[in-house]
């Protein structure tokens, strides 16, 4: 990854490669404030670059994903469709875990923070590439996934046993084979 931090995009509505940029200057900014002594600072910037790739995968299907139960949401769903590893799932946790949390808490060690940055950069990468992946084939199968797609999509009539070519994606024509179980 880059050492030098990309610019910021102008305030407003923020496109997939604003998102992107901001992303990437987050785990910069972490590493740099971890550097200062700043744990909290560098947590809560670690969080911020997951955040913004899966707020921009959210935004390309047309899914919600102003709150942290969203965004979690969010992760979650594509954790599934994209057969994370438990590596990257381990990164996503701990962001939020270890990253966040700590930004209220401040119980978490430099040496703590700093692994979680190194996963970070890893899974945010991963992230990365799926901005320009389509959506996987998404079958729901269980009652949980049930209640996250419906959360996401708005689509109260969903049911286990629907298939989307799509992964039940709002802007990629989701409707063409949800329904058919």
């Amino acid at each position: 990854m880059s050492t030098s931090a990309p610019d910021l995009p102008a305030h407003g509505v923020q496109s997939t490669e604003d998102r992107l940029r901001i992303s990437l200057r987050m785990i910069i900014q972490a590493r740099e404030e971890l550097k200062m002594g700043s744990r909290l600072q560098a947590g809560e910037k670690a969080w911020g670059a997951v955040v913004h790739p899966v707020k921009a995968i959210a935004e390309q299907r047309g899914w919600r994903h102003k709150s942290h139960q969203d965004v979690h949401a969010v992760m979650s769903q594509v954790v599934l469709e994209y057969g994370f590893d438990s590596d990257q799932v381990q990164a996503l946790s701990e962001a939020y875990r270890v990253g966040h949390e700590n930004f209220y808490e401040n119980f978490r060690s430099p040496e703590e923070l700093s692994e979680m940055i190194d996963g970070v950069e890893r899974v945010v990468e991963a992230l990365i590439d799926l901005t320009t992946s389509p959506p996987r084939q998404f079958t729901i199968t269980s009652n949980v996934q049930l209640r996250r797609l419906r959360r996401l999509t708005g689509i109260d009539d969903l049911a286990i046993g629907d298939t989307s070519d799509v992964g039940f994606s709002m802007k990629h024509g989701m409707m063409d084979g949800a329904g058919e179980g």
